[in-house]
C-alpha cells in the first residue's frame, strides 16, 4: 500500500486534481463507499504535502479501504498491483459522472475508419466511465487480427487500466520500457485451439495478430514479468 501512495502522490495530475479539491463537483452520490475513498484519499495527500511532518500514518485511509475490501484488514504483506487496481477502480467510482443501470453496447456502423472505430469505442465507453481517473490511466488498445487465407482484417480496441509487459527475449536491444513495449506489440500466431473465427470465411482459421496502443493514458501502471526459477515475479513500474 505505502509504495502504491508513493506513486500515486508524485504523479502531478492525480496531486493537482485532489489537493485543488477540484474532486469534491465530481462526488458521486451513488457510489457504493459514498466518497469516503476519495475524500481520505484527499486528506492523506494534503497531509503528505503540507511539510508540517517528516513522516504521515494513513490510518483513517486504511480504514476506509478496509470498510470496502476485507481482505486488506490488517498489516500482512499485500500484492501491490492487486491493491492499486482495487483502488483505482474505487477512486473512479466514487468520481463517476457516468450513465447509470444497465450498460448498452452499441455496435459500430460500417465502413468506419480505424480513427472512427476508436473514437465510437471510446465514447461508448466514457459514457458509462467518465471520470478524471478514466482521464489519466485509461488507454484504448488497438487489435488487429488478419485471416491467414483470404487476408481478411479485424480491427477491434479495448480500454485498459494497466499493461502487463513481456521482458524481450533478446538482450540485445537492452531492457528498458522501449524494448518492453516493443515485445509487446510483436505479431503473435493465433493456430490451433486458439484460432479464432474469420468474419470474412465464417469459419476458424489461423490468425496473425497485432496489438498496438491507440491511445495512451496520461499516467500508465505497468506490470513486467519475469520467470527467475519457477518464482514469478511482478514489478510495477510508474
Amino acid at each position: 500500500m505505502n509504495s502504491i501512495l508513493q506513486c500515486l502522490s508524485h504523479s502531478a495530475l492525480v496531486r493537482e486534481y485532489f489537493l485543488s479539491k477540484r474532486y469534491k463537483a465530481d462526488l458521486s452520490s451513488t457510489s457504493k463507499m459514498q466518497g469516503r475513498l476519495a475524500e481520505e484519499f484527499a486528506s492523506l495527500l494534503s497531509d503528505m504535502w503540507a511539510g508540517r511532518h517528516d513522516t504521515v500514518s494513513p490510518n483513517k485511509f486504511k480504514s476506509a479501504v478496509a470498510k470496502s475490501a476485507p481482505r486488506f484488514v490488517g498489516y500482512s504483506q499485500q500484492d501491490s498491483q492487486e491493491f492499486l487496481r482495487f483502488f483505482m477502480e474505487g477512486l473512479h467510482e466514487d468520481l463517476n459522472k457516468g450513465k447509470k443501470g444497465k450498460r448498452k453496447i452499441e455496435e459500430p456502423p460500417k465502413g468506419l475508419t480505424d480513427t472512427q472505430l476508436a473514437e465510437h469505442r471510446w465514447s461508448g465507453y466514457t459514457s458509462y466511465d467518465n471520470s478524471t481517473i478514466v482521464d489519466i490511466f485509461v488507454g484504448l488498445l488497438k487489435s488487429t487480427l488478419t485471416c491467414s487465407v483470404c487476408d481478411h482484417k479485424s480491427v477491434t480496441f479495448d480500454p485498459f487500466w494497466d499493461l502487463s509487459l513481456p521482458l524481450p527475449r533478446s538482450k540485445s536491444s537492452g531492457l528498458n520500457l522501449q524494448s518492453c513495449f516493443a515485445e509487446f506489440t510483436q505479431e503473435e500466431i493465433l493456430d490451433g485451439d486458439e484460432k479464432p473465427t474469420c468474419e470474412n470465411c465464417k469459419k476458424r482459421q489461423k490468425m496473425h495478430q497485432t496489438v498496438f496502443h491507440r491511445k495512451i493514458s496520461a499516467d500508465i501502471s505497468l506490470t513486467s514479468e519475469a520467470f527467475l526459477g519457477s518464482t514469478l515475479q511482478n514489478k510495477a513500474v510508474h
